[in-house]
């Protein structure tokens, strides 16, 4: 089933600031554990990244690991398009 996600608006950072890893790294772990708290239903889904990323190594590796991932998920929705299309083609015709 498909959501609907709502994100905020993100407050432009001030570029005169030095950049704080640590302090983007607390904010963005943050916003997950707000984003699981609202909905839980994807706790298993950060689980197995969490665990395939602890394996990973590097920063690169989990770069790549990500990037794989996130290739999964486009392959598996271009693929539910692709069955949605066919679908609304019978319908139509």
């Amino acid at each position: 089933m498909a959501h609907q996600l709502h994100i905020n608006q993100i407050t432009p950072r001030d570029y005169s600031d030095p950049w704080n890893p640590d302090q983007q790294l607390i904010e963005a772990l943050a916003e997950r554990a707000r984003f699981l708290e609202k909905y839980p239903q994807y706790q298993s889904f950060q689980n197995e990244i969490d665990e395939l990323l602890d394996k990973a190594g590097t920063a690169e590796n989990r770069m790549a690991v990500l990037a794989l991932l996130m290739e999964a998920k486009l392959i598996e929705m271009h693929d539910q398009f692709r069955q949605l299309n066919h679908i609304l083609l019978r319908v139509k015709g």
